[in-house]
């Protein structure tokens, strides 16, 4: 089985007083994109990870089996504890998951979907998409990392561990694997409802 862990507990502090998964992006919620993209991937199981405006968070996402919602209480001390908490519902048929991020509306289900395929060539290895050289996201790690990843402190996501960790590169040309949403300027509607 794969999952995906996605952390959706940010506090959006440079959309001032705007969550920015809430806003629209293209017509549609930043948070749909990142759902939708994923549920028409290869990807099994999602975990969605709240945090700051869980409730309205909460009413954006589906309610389906192979959905989970999940509410990290400490989402103010950084992203580390919102994949920390992800970790703890992986389903235990779980082979790999991903660590993805809801504000990220250029990762496609063909991002997904290739990753997934490269898992033939290396099972125990963390696959990383690159676009120019430059590491991006979504990573896709193996069940053998969970250990790694619960060392997590902070702010800091995984890119600590993949520093240190042998790796499988998968090459993209798509500069949407490595832009995620941050300012109001990255919106092309700014309507919170």
């Amino acid at each position: 089985m794969i999952a995906a862990i996605v952390l959706a507990a940010g506090l959006s502090s440079r959309t001032k007083k705007f969550n920015k998964l809430l806003l629209n992006y293209k017509k549609k919620k930043l948070i749909k994109h990142t759902i939708y993209n994923i549920l028409k991937s290869n990807v099994d199981y999602l975990i969605f990870v709240t945090g700051n405006n869980k409730n309205l968070i909460k009413k954006n996402i589906p309610n389906k089996k192979n959905i989970k919602i999940v509410y990290n209480s400490n989402y103010k001390s950084g992203m580390a504890s919102s994949i920390k908490t992800g970790l703890k519902y992986l389903p235990k048929e779980t082979t790999h998951f991903f660590i993805s991020l809801a504000d990220m509306p250029e990762v496609k289900k063909k991002h997904y979907n290739k990753m997934i395929a490269f898992i033939k060539k290396n099972k125990n290895l963390p696959i990383v998409p690159y676009v120019n050289l430059q590491q991006a996201n979504p990573v896709l790690f193996p069940m053998n990392f969970i250990k790694k990843l619960k060392l997590l402190k902070g702010d800091k996501g995984a890119k600590v561990i993949l520093k240190k960790s042998k790796k499988l590169r998968v090459l993209f040309k798509e500069p949407g694997l490595l832009k995620d949403l941050d300012l109001l300027n990255d919106f092309q509607i700014h309507n919170p409802r």
